[in-house]
């Protein structure tokens, strides 16, 4: 199955939306967040460089000097703390530590080398974030392996990474929105000429209009110019081709005239055949004027045609005391050619009466289009039935009636694409019944 426009358009839109904005989302998140460790880091690096600043050992104590030291480093629960270690056992530790469960880890690392990484403390079931770094400190009277850790709550970086989360969600959300929107216009705005081009094409069709004029993008302003040539071109040809048959007309007619005022037809047998001649002529004729292989058909009520038709037909089997039954809608369409229509119906209902013997009906059903006619004769046998679709073929039962023009009918009908089935009526003589796809 081959995917409409509209529809490409619109599953493109929503795979680009689908894949842009959590993809968007999620890059903008990830360097956010990689920015906020980058910036603990370099935080922790000035904290650290200030403590080797002022860090000092009298008497194998540790000082250091509250000037140089931030004020977190003594405030309790701050989040910030510090401890030198030496070997692994804890020889000072800031005063914001004292309120923690927390033991620093053994680093192992090599003089001058420093680590930043994150730290989950068995201890205090807590997270850490940790820069640490190992010295050897000289003192002048000895020289001391040391390891200074500064330690950052885990708490720290996820405050404000949620808190912006949070506000970028909110903002995509709102975009997405906004996208949404403007994909919805723009699918319309881009479609309006699509779906205007359609309804012309579709008033073609219905006959209001006979060559596109609406204004369209140069995409489909050649399609357009391509199809008004077409109607165009079509419209000359089918108009020559009527003045062709006009003239042919003329041309059969007054030969076949002559014959019939001449002594030859005053003989029975021949008098029959140009009779059959004469009608041969007129039934091709309105076959091959007729419209029903146009490319756009108009649409007319079906019931104003029946009534003009079932009328004359009342007046010339007024013998047989007629009854002529409709179940026709108001609003019952055809779409085509009003000559072929009448031609079709006129056919059948005139055998139709022909071959009742009080009794004809007809009858339409909608969606799709279903025209029933049936009659009260004696009916068509099984075996009959296909060969009165042979051209010239007419059975004796029904010698006055069906047989005549069906082939002709049965052609109109299929140009239409339609189909045509004889069965048996309830009324007890035959039943045709002519069905046409949905336009």
């Amino acid at each position: 199955m081959t995917l409409s426009l509209k529809l490409r358009q619109g599953l493109v839109s929503i795979a680009l939306l689908l894949l842009l904005l959590p993809s968007s989302f999620i890059a903008i998140d990830q360097a956010f967040y990689t920015q906020l460790l980058t910036s603990a880091e370099q935080k922790l690096e000035v904290h650290m460089y200030a403590m080797l600043s002022d860090l000092k050992i009298n008497d194998d104590k540790i000082e250091l000097s509250n000037n140089t030291l931030s004020p977190d480093f003594f405030r309790p629960d701050s989040g910030l703390s510090a401890y030198i270690t030496d070997n692994g056992n804890t020889v000072w530790q800031s005063d914001s530590s004292l309120s923690q469960k927390f033991t620093p880890p053994n680093a192992h690392l090599v003089p001058g080398e420093h680590l930043f990484y994150p730290y989950n403390d068995n201890d205090s079931s807590s997270q850490y974030w940790l820069l640490s770094i190992a010295l050897l400190f000289d003192s002048g009277e000895q020289t001391t392996p040391l390891t200074i850790h500064i330690v950052q709550t885990n708490s720290m970086l996820t405050a404000p990474y949620v808190s912006f989360r949070n506000t970028l969600l909110t903002w995509f959300v709102w975009i997405g929105a906004a996208l949404v929107l403007f994909s919805v216009l723009a699918y319309y705005w881009t479609t309006k000429p699509l779906s205007k081009l359609d309804q012309e094409i579709r008033k073609l069709e219905g006959g209001e209009q006979d060559h596109l004029n609406g204004n369209y993008p140069a995409e489909l302003s050649t399609i357009k110019e391509d199809l008004n040539l077409l109607l165009a071109n079509q419209n000359r040809q089918k108009q020559r081709y009527r003045n062709h048959l006009s003239d042919l007309a003329h041309a059969l007619k007054t030969p076949v005239a002559v014959l019939n005022t001449s002594v030859l037809s005053q003989q029975p047998e021949l008098k029959e055949q140009l009779d059959r001649i004469s009608a041969m002529i007129e039934h091709q004729l309105k076959r091959a004027s007729s419209s029903g292989q146009d490319i756009w058909k108009k649409q007319f009520e079906i019931l104003p045609h029946v009534e003009k038709l079932t009328n004359a037909l009342q007046k010339i089997y007024r013998n047989k005391d007629l009854i002529i039954s409709i179940e026709c809608a108001q609003d019952a369409m055809f779409r085509g050619d009003e000559t072929d229509l009448m031609e079709i119906l006129g056919n059948l209902l005139d055998n139709a009466c022909k071959a009742c013997q009080h009794q004809v009906k007809f009858s339409v059903a909608q969606q799709p289009l279903q025209m029933i006619i049936e009659d009260d004769g004696p009916g068509i046998a099984l075996t009959d039935r296909k060969k009165l679709f042979t051209r010239g073929t007419r059975l004796d039962t029904y010698k006055d009636g069906h047989g005549v023009g069906l082939s002709i009918v049965a052609e109109l009908v299929s140009s239409y694409s339609g189909t045509m089935q004889i069965t048996d009526s309830n009324l007890g003589g035959a039943r045709f019944e002519l069905q046409f796809p949905e336009s």
